[in-house]
């Protein structure tokens, strides 16, 4: 290379009208000396100065002086290359970069990355190929348990384990187990899954925690609708506000003892509840009903809307007359009418006895047929309409009777026609 290139001119004219010249350079600059070190010079440099920073490192951690160690007065120097089954290993070579002090946390480094890459890409592409040799990542030992096998499916030990749980959380626990293989795990998933609150209303807090297991909520529930039963109350009427009790932290206990409360307080005051209903609101209630209404203020409110009274209708005709007497849209129609529990009763037994020949004379007259609403809104609501359609068809029955058998009766015990002698 020549002096004005070395100065980083591009000529030698540039470098003379910079003031500068080959006399001056030759007498005041000299080639770097490492240009001039052979290779073996080169490399006995860098085996001392790595020797130099391995001492001062080791004298830097414990204060005192270490001796480095060679073998046959030389440091052993190695290479990293990849063994068969594709992890980093040690290879002596004179030529070595690394020593005994440094290489083992070198191929430690390198075969964790490489386990890492791998692990990566085997989650990439979901094959258990990795095309770099077997798979060995470094482990911790753990401690293996064998599953004892019991001949049963997933499935068939979870309703043995839990037979408490409904079907619907079975198979969400099932699905849990399948997927993670630990009992544990598969029970935290079921009782995280939204159908816990769907299969046990008000089990779970605001903050998402259970307020007791599931095996606890049945037998909670099933105390208090045993309380409601000692009362004489049907505990399905009461769903929700055992819902409620449980939602708001009321143990069984305490459900007990407001019940035993409240109905103290209310028998006491039977007389006067009593007539309070049935002067504002036309009821005639039992002590298990203004009780109830006391329990279930649900319930207070469907009283008030005369549901149980169209409950009491309904239940009447089906006494007098058969199954499904009534629908719930005439029932009410009934109720909104005024007919008490009592008129009901009366109207439709009535009924069941002389309906059968009313209607047969209707239509042996040719007139529609009188069904049972008909007549007890006639006899017991005063419809003058059906009344005297019903009072036709009575005469009518009543003169046909009389030509053929004399005399006949009426529902008033009146007797008319003719009297056979």
């Amino acid at each position: 290379m020549e002096w004005w290139e070395q100065l980083g001119y591009s000529s030698e004219e540039e470098a003379i009208a910079r003031g500068e010249s080959e006399e001056v350079f030759n007498r005041t600059r000299k080639p770097d000396p490492v240009e001039t070190l052979t290779d073996i010079q080169r490399e006995q440099q860098f085996i001392e100065s790595r020797m130099a920073e391995i001492q001062a490192n080791a004298d830097a951690g414990s204060g005192e002086e270490k001796e480095v160690i060679v073998s046959g007065g030389e440091i052993t120097k190695y290479i990293i290359v990849q063994g068969p089954d594709g992890r980093y290993v040690a290879k002596a070579d004179p030529n070595g970069t690394y020593t005994d002090e440094n290489v083992q946390a070198e191929i430690d480094r390198l075969n964790a990355q490489r386990d890492e890459n791998i692990l990566n890409e085997k989650l990439k592409s979901g094959s258990d190929d990795d095309g770099g040799g077997v798979y060995n990542p470094r482990t911790t030992d753990v401690s293996y348990t064998p599953v004892e096998t019991t001949g049963l499916t997933t499935r068939e030990e979870a309703k043995l384990r839990f037979p408490y749980l409904d079907e619907r959380l079975i198979d969400v626990y099932v699905q849990g187990y399948v997927e993670t293989g630990d009992r544990n795990l598969a029970l935290l998933k079921m009782r995280s899954d939204p159908l816990m609150e769907t299969v046990y209303p008000g089990i779970r807090k605001t903050d998402g925690t259970l307020r007791m297991t599931e095996q606890e909520y049945i037998v909670a529930k099933e105390f208090m609708q045993l309380e409601l039963r000692n009362y004489n109350l049907n505990p399905q009427v009461f769903e929700d506000d055992i819902v409620e009790a449980i939602a708001g932290d009321v143990s069984p206990q305490e459900f007990s003892e407001r019940l035993q409360t409240g109905y103290q307080n209310i028998v006491q005051n039977i007389p006067q509840v009593k007539e309070v209903y049935l002067r504002e609101f036309n009821l005639d209630l039992n002590e298990e009903s203004i009780f109830g209404m006391f329990v279930s203020p649900r319930l207070s409110t469907a009283v008030l809307e005369n549901q149980i009274r169209q409950s009491q209708i309904m239940a009447e005709a089906e006494t007098a007359i058969g199954t499904r007497a009534l629908t719930v849209e005439v029932a009410r129609g009934l109720q909104q009418q005024g007919l008490t529990q009592a008129q009901a009763r009366r109207g439709f037994q009535t009924a069941a006895t002389l309906l059968p020949g009313l209607s047969g004379g209707a239509e042996r007259f040719g007139r529609g047929p009188i069904t049972s609403t008909e007549f007890v809104e006639a006899t017991e609501l005063g419809r003058q309409d059906i009344a005297q359609q019903i009072s036709r068809v009575e005469s009518q029955i009543t003169s046909a009777s009389a030509a053929q058998a004399g005399a006949a009766r009426l529902r008033s015990g009146e007797v008319v026609g003719l009297e056979e002698i």
